[in-house]
């Protein structure tokens, strides 16, 4: 959404410059590091052209990484860079009259409606000044004042957008045209949050019908043809481009220069030379710079330019104007980039950890099999074990000669004597130091047990004497 309003005086920042230019270094070197040497040195020169040499980037297939880097060599040629300072005096007037508008709502009693207006204009306001929180804070209010204010819907469905929330802007749109149909941004606002939320087709839709709402505004075109491409490809986006082109009626002061960029009519350099001539105010070179860079980053990104994509983005969100939709998709596309840049270095760690892990393994595997090997031809390994039902009875051989002789030997070499004195535990028992005395003891007991194999004589029976009496 493009603020018309404009404020008297331009500063553009060229070597002619110094003393401007070290006062923007100080501004753009946390964004820019090679625009800060470019400060330092004073000029653009010889240094600055080969600090800022255009190079093309690609994604390398096998791991997802760009290349180069997205923290290498700022890609963008020197002839198309542009740094104009921002307007203090414009941030002053907003600073007046938020301080205006929030001394109205203290002190007054308002009616709902005019209380709604109110908050929704100083969210308009914070939201220019780069504030988001506190101008998402107004527009609750609004909400909370009014709650079917569908320009409030309007505006956080943009915001929920830009942060990737978008089931929730795409309920805020709904709401928005539901209470109001007449709400056309709403349109547009809700193709855009579809693109982005890879639902290409039904977004470009809503682009289509709020096309027709105005056939002369350049950048409704501009839009229907990044969808027209995502969805339909170049030769079809670019046919239907060039008719709406054409079909542009009237005098307008700016945008054609970009549908002309994307047809291939004119490069870079004559998009940006167009601005540097147009003898603008600051407030207007920093938009026009603002939707130029944004719409050439999408350009350079469907050819497959990455890091200058990338570079152009920077650009966009340094002309610091946060009321702009280019700004605030040019925060996205550029978050996107850095997160798909860190997941493949993440992987490409992942990756390297993994074949480390697996040349360890087999490194290992590797002398396990050389020691089992060499265990193998030494004999001193044995093959596994067969199953117990497999295991078939084999006849008891008689033991070999040599195996007796063997035995014999070893029982020779244990019955040596030796020259060590006996320990206390070897002393022989008393059993084994007299076994004459010990078969004394048992003689009874032997004989005994030789008599046990004897047969037993009959029993006799003797005549009692009571038997044998005489009366």
């Amino acid at each position: 959404m493009r603020d018309q309003e404009n404020t008297e005086g331009c500063e553009i920042l060229t070597k002619k410059n110094d003393g401007v230019l070290s006062h923007a270094h100080g501004m753009w070197q946390w964004r820019f590091p090679m625009l800060g040497r470019w400060g330092r040195l004073g000029g653009i020169g010889a240094s600055l052209a080969l600090a800022l040499s255009l190079s093309a980037c690609s994604i390398n297939q096998e791991s997802g990484a760009f290349d180069p880097p997205l923290n290498s060599t700022f890609a963008v040629d020197a002839e198309d860079i542009i740094l104009a300072a921002p307007d203090h005096a414009e941030r002053e007037q907003y600073q007046l009259l938020i301080a205006q508008l929030t001394q109205i709502l203290a002190q007054e009693k308002l009616s709902p409606e005019r209380r709604a207006q109110m908050l929704y204009q100083l969210g308009l306001l914070y939201d220019r000044m780069g504030m988001d929180v506190t101008a998402r804070t107004m527009f609750m209010g609004s909400l909370i004042a009014v709650p079917d204010y569908a320009q409030a819907y309007n505006f956080l469905g943009i915001y929920f957008a830009s942060a990737e929330r978008f089931s929730e802007a795409y309920d805020a749109y709904d709401a928005a045209l539901e209470i109001d149909p007449e709400e056309t941004f709403a349109y547009f606002n809700r193709g855009i949050a579809l693109y982005y939320g890879n639902r290409a087709q039904l977004g470009l839709q809503d682009l289509l019908k709020f096309y027709d709402f105005d056939h002369n505004d350049p950048f409704r075109i501009a839009w229907l043809y990044i969808l027209e491409r995502t969805v339909h490809g170049e030769d079809y986006a670019h046919q239907h481009l060039l008719e709406r082109r054409d079909a542009i009626e009237g005098n307008v002061p700016w945008g054609l220069e970009v549908l002309d960029f994307f047809l291939g009519k004119i490069n870079s350099h004559q998009v940006i030379n167009a601005i540097r001539e147009a003898n603008l105010n600051r407030v207007e070179l920093n938009r026009r710079l603002c939707e130029a860079y944004f719409y050439m980053g999408k350009q350079a990104d469907f050819v497959g330019d990455y890091k200058l994509a990338y570079d152009l983005f920077q650009l966009c969100i340094a002309t610091n104007v946060t009321g702009y939709l280019e700004f605030r998709y040019a925060l996205l596309e550029i978050d996107r980039y850095e997160r798909q840049e860190m997941v493949a270095k993440a992987d490409q760690m992942a990756n390297a950890q993994q074949a480390e892990r697996e040349a360890y393994l087999k490194k290992q595997a590797e002398e396990a099999q050389k020691y089992f090997e060499q265990l193998d031809r030494q004999g001193q390994f044995n093959a596994p074990l067969a199953h117990p039902d497999q295991v078939q009875p084999q006849e008891q051989l008689a033991p070999s000669p040599d195996s007796d002789s063997d035995s014999a030997s070893e029982l020779d070499v244990q019955q040596e004597p030796s020259d060590r004195p006996a320990s206390k535990a070897e002393e022989p028992s008393e059993m084994e130091a007299n076994p004459s005395d010990l078969n004394e003891d048992m003689s009874p007991v032997l004989n005994l047990l030789q008599g046990l194999d004897e047969p037993l004589p009959p029993p006799t029976v003797e005549p009692s004497e009571e038997g044998n009496g005489t009366d």
